[in-house]
């Protein structure tokens, strides 16, 4: 599990010095096995002014540049000396303040750069894009800076957007510590003090109620406790906010766009993986799309986000639109009802699929991903009914975006009433509200039981209480 400080500092009161926190998950059970930097990625990534832009002899769409890197780039005289790179983008012209990264970087996703030909111009370098360099969506040009940039500081100094990560080993029985939430709460039990989360309210929501658009059937029971889904029409598809961005790359997860990328936001706050889908590829019937979780047959074929066309086994959870698949269930999408930049309405998903069935099916087909991980790991139910609500405030980033009024929600079975790792709180309702509840100033770890290693500091009497929940007027 990896924690981003500054995130984690945006919901508790932590020491400065990641060192200390670090000794304190350690003496508490939760062993550390890093502490990095995020940033160290921009050693030879530094600012650079463009000096001449070319056209490529031998390609209509590239150019050879001529960039000027200051000191971090010398002849054989001791001088300094620009640096030709090739580019490909369209959006600078000569005079440009850019970003370049050097030959010997390594940029997040493990891309090096390295002295290469491109169409038998030699480049010695890259000049980067916002999301070459895991600062934002925007892939469309480099990134141009202000006019009064030196040439040759060493980016991470310019930016200022270091993060430190610490790369935590989460022991079986503490799954609720497998998220940012869970892990503020546990900072919290330590130090003695409160965290705050503060989770996004729906405004409004309009046209049709959900259900009137959507069903849900499970067909096999033992694929799924609990299906829950909610609609969204007139999203524009886009660049995620640089803020997200950012997160997202210091937990290891590369940005796509806003819609995906929200997803997977919600699963590293709460543990609760999502799936968001392209609602207009799901058959239509009688004014209704359908949604039916049911078991794979026998080398039936399905084809994954990736693209491969994958060999079912008997058993494997599928989610279909009641004629063709569209995803296996917790563990990854498929190809015809993914997020694509033409996309207009998302049906988010939220589900509580059976851990041992997504685990096999992740295993048997070589899918490795969080959500499986995070599906046979996961402790809070309530989750399950409020992450749902959570990608909204993203989707809704254009203003024609619509919210339909309330979830759908379908359980084959009813809920546990037995006190157990996955009981709800007494504050939850026992029926799915229309309101999206905040968490504001949980105190203690009360959805999980504890480590004996911290027992006696999470389970006092003065902590044995639930959290406080406030629900918002939609």
């Amino acid at each position: 599990m990896r924690v981003s400080y500054d995130w984690l500092k945006t919901m508790i009161d932590i020491p400065e010095d990641p060192k200390t926190l670090s000794d304190e998950y350690i003496r508490t059970g939760t062993e550390v096995e890093a502490i990095d930097t995020v940033g160290e990625s921009f050693d030879h990534v530094v600012t650079a002014k463009v000096l001449t832009k070319t056209p490529h002899p031998d390609s209509d769409h590239m150019y050879v540049c001529s960039v000027d890197v200051g000191d971090k780039n010398l002849d054989a005289d001791g001088n300094p000396a620009p640096l030709q790179i090739v580019c490909g983008a369209q959006n600078f012209e000569a005079g440009d303040h850019i970003v370049t990264a050097m030959i010997g970087a390594v940029l997040p996703g493990d891309v090096k750069i390295k002295k290469s030909k491109l169409r038998g111009v030699v480049s010695m370098g890259m000049n980067c894009s916002a999301r070459e360099l895991g600062l934002g969506g925007d892939h469309s040009g480099i990134m141009i800076l202000p006019e009064d940039t030196p040439c040759g500081m060493p980016f991470a100094e310019y930016v200022g957007s270091s993060d430190t990560v610490l790369d935590c080993e989460i022991t079986p029985n503490r799954p609720d510590c497998l998220s940012t939430i869970g892990m503020a709460r546990e900072t919290g039990a330590i130090f003695d003090r409160d965290f705050h989360v503060e989770l996004p309210a729906i405004k409004a929501e309009t046209g049709r109620a959900t259900d009137d658009e959507l069903s849900v059937e499970i067909a096999d029971e033992g694929l799924c406790d609990r299906y829950v889904a909610r609609i969204v029409r007139n999203v524009k598809v886009g660049p995620s906010p640089d803020w997200m961005v950012k997160r997202l790359n210091a937990l290891g997860v590369r940005p796509h766009n806003n819609i995906v990328d929200i997803t997977n936001y919600v699963m590293m706050l709460t543990g609760q993986p999502l799936h968001a889908f392209d609602l207009d590829t799901f058959a239509e019937r009688e004014g209704r799309r359908r949604v039916v979780v049911r078991a794979a047959q026998q080398d039936e074929k399905f084809t994954t986000l990736d693209g491969e066309e994958r060999t079912l086994d008997a058993g494997m959870g599928l989610i279909t639109d009641g004629e063709r698949p569209v995803a296996l269930a917790g563990v990854m999408g498929g190809m015809d009802s993914e997020i694509e930049d033409d996309t207009v309405d998302v049906m988010v998903e939220s589900a509580c699929f059976n851990a041992g069935r997504t685990s096999h099916t992740s295993r048997d087909l070589s899918l490795i991903s969080d959500a499986p991980f995070a599906l046979s790991a996961r402790s809070t139910r309530p989750a399950a009914w409020m992450s749902p609500t959570l990608p909204v405030r993203s989707s809704r980033r254009s203003p024609a975006a619509r919210l339909l009024p309330a979830m759908l929600t379908f359980s084959p079975r009813p809920r546990p009433s037995t006190a157990s790792s996955c009981a709800w709180p007494a504050c939850m309702p026992s029926a799915v509200p229309t309101s999206s509840p905040t968490l504001s100033s949980v105190r203690s770890p009360v959805w999980a039981a504890p480590s004996s290693a911290t027992a006696r500091t999470l389970w006092s009497p003065r902590r044995a209480s639930v959290p406080t929940c406030r629900a918002r007027s939609t």
